[in-house]
């Protein structure tokens, strides 16, 4: 691919009623240049201002087509599987359940999704009115490709992750960023600063322990660096007429 892109964005869509919107901006360095969180028009704001970049966007970019119920798609998957006669979903969730990843199944319309996926789906729309086109593409400098946070904290431990948005949880994927190279503070760093008298006066140092969306938007960054970089770092899963989700492949 001739593009080289300068600029490597991550975006988690939540289900915050008040700032679902967290996004993160890194270089080609890895440094983070950009860590914030907003409204859609904030979003919307950041994502326009950028000349060149390739954003990775942790929500679902479609509603499902009903792949998983054509006989030619449910031929392919595993005869023994308990999500058998699970049908309401993409194929790409199918995908990531299949291997034990837990991820949100997204209906077969918008009027019934939840609010955060139609957030979601609204900004993808709006991404291409700002003239981002779908990842890969030789000609354009702005792109964007759908990623799934927890996915990609599966992938590069290997295993399940603790519980999203647990202070253990936390600390164990900013570990993981850590260990990837992102310019994160050493989660060990955290017990380094308890004290007895800290714990009895609930005076945890949690201005350390980035929050789960910022984790997560974070993680999609990095997951735009690997591909805009290193691509055979990165595998892709799901069908186009749905949505591909593309998440890094490298253990740490």
């Amino acid at each position: 691919m001739s593009n080289q892109f300068t600029t490597f964005i991550g975006v988690e869509v939540s289900a915050d009623r008040t700032r679902p919107f967290t996004y993160a901006a890194i270089d080609e360095d890895l440094a983070i240049h950009a860590l914030g969180h907003g409204k859609l028009k904030d979003a919307y704001a950041f994502l326009a201002g950028q000349s060149n970049a390739l954003a990775a966007i942790n929500s679902p970019m479609s509603t499902n087509k009903g792949l998983v119920k054509r006989e030619e798609i449910r031929k392919k998957l595993s005869a023994n599987s308990y999500l058998g006669k699970w049908v309401n979903l993409r194929l790409v969730e199918y995908e990531l359940l299949e291997r034990g990843i837990r991820v949100p199944r997204t209906p077969n319309s918008k009027k019934k999704s939840p609010r955060w996926m139609k957030l979601g789906f609204h900004l993808f729309e709006e991404l291409d009115k700002l003239g981002y086109a779908i990842y890969p593409n030789l000609l354009s400098e702005k792109q964007f490709f759908e990623c799934q946070g927890e996915a990609a904290f599966w992938n590069l431990l290997g295993h399940a992750p603790l519980k999203e948005g647990s202070l253990e949880g936390c600390l164990q994927r900013q570990m993981v960023l850590f260990l990837a190279g992102m310019p994160v503070t050493n989660a060990m760093t955290f017990f380094e600063g308890i004290t007895r008298h800290r714990l009895l006066n609930n005076q945890l140092p949690m201005d350390m322990v980035y929050s789960a969306s910022e984790l997560n938007a974070l993680i999609a960054a990095y997951t735009a660096f690997l591909s805009g970089t290193q691509a055979d770092k990165v595998i892709h899963i799901g069908a186009e007429e749905e949505g591909i989700i593309y998440l890094p492949d490298n253990p740490i």
